[in-house]
């Protein structure tokens, strides 16, 4: 669904974009395009395809398309900023595309009178001018899925009648671990998880749950139109267009997964500080390593939450264990040091890891349960520090 597509200017677009009438033989469709081996193609794609044989027509349409050379590329990017596109190609050339990359191509023909056929193709266009293409893309609320559930709408009114409780009842995050882990991106999952925040919790209803080509293209199978004064399917047809080129491939499975390695970690780290509390060791490197990296990542959530423009990334209670304030406190952390607020920092921090895994599943947010094992690590080893400067405190 976020794949890039590059911006082309073909002269067919030009040649059809004054206001061109379709046949009676044109057929619009949508193209749902399975999930691919690569993140950026994990949740799959959606496409309309506009097809006229009488005049030689065959396009398509794709939503969530950017230029790599708008200025201030990355920087737009990571704040969200960015402006995405409408795209068009030919429709050969997409589904090689797709086809290359393995995935399969599903196209689902709509049983829409001439008339909409019509305005569907007319909406599109003038949506590919220059002056209307850029749009402020939203993963969950406007990509390239929800933007063409919102053309039908727009062009068909009360003659589309879409279900009200297919795919009803689960969040945001929810369809977002279903597909990364079906797609075996368990690291994507816990990175993903770990940026997104409360808004992501909220249940997507029906409606929302097209976010997903896969829900979008159930949402038409299950919708019925109005034609002449009869509720019809609104899908005449539906097949894998590109059987014959595809091969068969297993899905690679992760071998390290967050699971694995971080309750190894942990493991390692809970022998580790029973050592250091055994030979009574004063070394705080490897603290003030671990919690410089907590606190970095509490500055990448906290920078997400206030200073991007994603939607989904403030209210995240994840900065609760992360703590911003560990960098540059951690640093502060030296062999010599008898700071007693320092001591009382790391205690208190301790006891709020405590009620953090506590409460876990009382969260309005759910959190990602890779992470027990480094909030346990975080707090076995913030009452070491603690226990080792009220150790040297009280030698005084």
């Amino acid at each position: 669904m976020k794949k890039i597509f590059f911006l082309v200017v073909f002269a067919l677009i030009t040649s059809f974009s004054n206001a061109q009438m379709l046949s009676t033989d044109a057929t619009i469709s949508l193209l749902t395009v399975s999930p691919g081996a690569e993140l950026y193609s994990t949740f799959g794609h959606s496409a309309i395809r506009i097809r006229d044989p009488r005049q030689g027509l065959d396009f398509t349409f794709n939503y969530g398309a950017f230029d790599f050379r708008t200025k201030g590329f990355y920087i737009k990017f990571l704040r969200g900023t960015l402006p995405y596109q409408i795209s068009g190609n030919y429709f050969e050339n997409d589904v090689a595309g797709w086809s290359q990359e393995n995935r399969s191509v599903i196209e689902q023909v709509l049983n829409l009178s001439q008339a909409q056929k019509q305005g569907v193709y007319d909406f599109l266009q003038n949506n590919y001018l220059p002056q209307n293409r850029e749009y402020a893309y939203k993963f969950f609320y406007d990509n390239c899925s929800t933007r063409l559930r919102d053309v039908l709408r727009r062009v068909c009114k009360d003659s589309l009648q879409l279900s009200k409780t297919l795919h009803a009842d689960s969040s945001y995050r929810q369809w977002i671990d279903l597909y990364a882990r079906k797609n075996e991106k368990l690291w994507a999952d816990f990175g993903m998880d770990l940026a997104i925040g409360e808004p992501s919790d909220e249940i997507t209803g029906a409606n929302g749950a097209m976010f997903l080509p896969d829900n979008l293209m159930d949402a038409f199978d299950a919708a019925k139109i109005n034609r002449d004064g009869k509720w019809q399917p609104l899908v005449l047809s539906k097949q894998l267009i590109n059987r014959d080129m595809l091969a068969v491939a297993d899905k690679e499975k992760e071998s390290i997964t967050p699971n694995i390695l971080f309750w190894t970690l942990f493991l390692l780290v809970l022998g580790f500080t029973a050592y250091q509390f055994k030979t009574e060791s004063k070394s705080f490197l490897f603290d003030k390593i671990l919690f410089t990296i907590a606190g970095v990542f509490g500055w990448f959530i906290f920078l997400l939450w206030f200073f991007t423009d994603h939607g989904v990334t403030e209210n995240n209670l994840n900065i609760i264990w992360t703590y911003p304030l560990l960098f540059p406190i951690a640093l502060l952390l030296k062999k010599e040091n008898n700071r007693a607020w320092l001591s009382k920092h790391f205690l208190a921090y301790g006891i709020i890891l405590v009620f953090f895994l506590a409460a876990w599943k009382f969260f309005p947010q759910e959190i990602n349960y890779a992470l027990i094992p480094v909030v346990l690590m975080l707090c076995v080893r913030a009452f070491f520090v603690w226990w080792r400067i009220r150790k040297k405190l009280s030698s005084f």
